[in-house]
């Protein structure tokens, strides 16, 4: 790859997001001319501009013709005209990181429903404090380093392998982690037994002599009796952890002494999280005092429980990236911890497909806030008639009080109005909704 690469020109399709602007980055680090389109500015494709990536909102086929090599996200259709222009040069995301992945020693894949960003996150700082040759593909912009890339040698890859469309299974990990399996992406999980099926072929692609680790419930979920190759450790029957007083949590290991580690992430997710970074690095080798220091200096992730500023009335306002219901709720349950007063939750629907099924556990959740403030949904990749929108889920909301809102500056002033000091504004979902908590200023009060 690294030869295919260097003085390659390599075009990106749907660059603006957040694991494809991580690949354009370690391309170029590979010797690479990189562009890309997307087609609505993000976070991440503003990133890329200000570093001086030709990058560019619209369609440029002639562009993509005249790459050697041109990437698309599971999201791009067969007939976009970009990867019409790149013929048998294109190739998907999950085939290009595959190819990444090659370069290195050994690789290990962070899957799951939920989680994966955070625990990747958690062992490359693990892996940095302990000095390791490795580089990192994270799905989130880890503050430790200011970037969703780390570039430090060649011996170990860390990745997330993201189950849409069957994207992990392009990749071969030497450690394979499975945090937990919810139904979610019902538009390509249609069955229960289609998602079951994808996670334990995404196992039976571990290599030969290597590990996987199965999270929470995960073995109900995976068919690993064929897997003689690999070895299989189970939490709650390998491992497991124990919240500690003060902070912090005990590793537990079947016949071995507990051990401590502090993490600064909030909530139990979190520590669940970071019980299983610290299993995965000592397994991998990495010493226990650089684990510790790993996991007690992790700062968290952008768009993870991140502090945005405080309301007019001075509540705080802080978004999070959680768009499913059970990821709703773990960030719920951090807010009641922290605040004395209302929690107050905006959230945008990110797919109509999603919204449908999961519908009744999204009213379900939504339901137990103080204050909902509903935007419309964030379509993504898809069309209205893909499932159900916004507006039908806000009118079977439950919660004590209720608003729904078109744009976000609409929504800002609303809970300007609404929220006072003891509350907290939580600012959900894994769309554009990041522009409302941008609104609010760190200095108002």
């Amino acid at each position: 790859m690294t030869d295919r690469l260097s003085g390659k020109r390599v075009h990106f399709i749907g660059v603006g997001g957040i694991s494809m602007s991580a690949l354009a980055r370690i391309a170029r680090s590979l010797g690479a001319t990189v562009s890309g389109s997307d087609r609505a500015e993000s976070e991440a494709f503003l990133s890329l501009r200000s570093e001086g990536y030709d990058v560019w909102i619209g369609s440029r086929p002639e562009r993509a013709a005249a790459s050697d090599l041109t990437v698309y996200t599971a999201a791009i259709p067969e007939g976009d005209p970009e990867r019409i222009a790149a013929a048998d040069r294109a190739i998907s995301r999950a085939s290009f990181l595959a190819e990444i992945s090659a370069l290195f020693d050994k690789t290990v894949a962070v899957a799951g429903t939920h989680g994966k960003t955070t625990v990747s996150a958690m062992i490359a700082c693990v892996a940095a404090a302990a000095g390791e040759s490795f580089s990192a593909h994270i799905g989130g912009v880890v503050r430790n380093f200011d970037s969703n890339i780390l570039l430090a040698g060649d011996r170990l890859f860390v990745t997330e392998a993201c189950e849409y469309r069957d994207s992990f299974l392009s990749l071969s990990p030497d450690l394979a982690i499975v945090l937990n399996v919810e139904k979610d992406h019902s538009d390509w999980f249609r069955r229960p037994e289609d998602l079951d099926r994808s996670f334990t072929r995404f196992v039976s692609r571990v290599r030969d002599g290597g590990t996987a680790i199965l999270g929470e419930g995960v073995s109900s979920h995976v068919d690993v009796c064929e897997n003689e190759h690999i070895r299989i450790l189970r939490y709650g029957e390998d491992f497991g952890y124990e919240r500690a007083e003060g902070g912090g949590f005990y590793l537990t290991v079947k016949g071995e002494p507990r051990r401590y580690f502090l993490t600064h992430a909030k909530g139990m997710h979190n520590l669940y999280n970071a019980a299983i970074a610290a299993y995965a690095c000592l397994l991998m080798g990495i010493r226990e005092d650089a684990v510790r220091m790993g996991l007690a200096a992790f700062l968290g992730v952008k768009r993870r429980y991140e502090y945005m500023g405080n309301t007019a009335g001075g509540a705080a306002v802080v978004h999070d990236y959680a768009h499913h219901p059970t990821e709703i709720a773990a960030v719920m349950r951090v807010a009641r911890e922290e605040t004395e007063g209302r929690v107050i939750v905006a959230f945008e629907p990110h797919t109509f497909s999603r919204t449908a099924a999961l519908f009744d556990e999204f009213v379900s959740v939504l339901s137990d806030a103080d204050v909902v403030v509903m935007l419309p949904t964030y379509s993504a990749r898809e069309t209205p008639a893909a499932g159900v929108d916004a507006r039908t889920l806000f009118c079977a909301l439950r919660a004590k009080e209720r608003y729904y809102f078109s744009d976000y500056e609409a929504a800002k002033r609303a809970i300007d109005r609404i929220a006072r000091s003891r509350d907290e504004v939580l600012i959900l979902g894994a769309g554009g909704i990041e522009e409302l908590g941008e609104l609010f200023d760190s200095d108002c009060v």
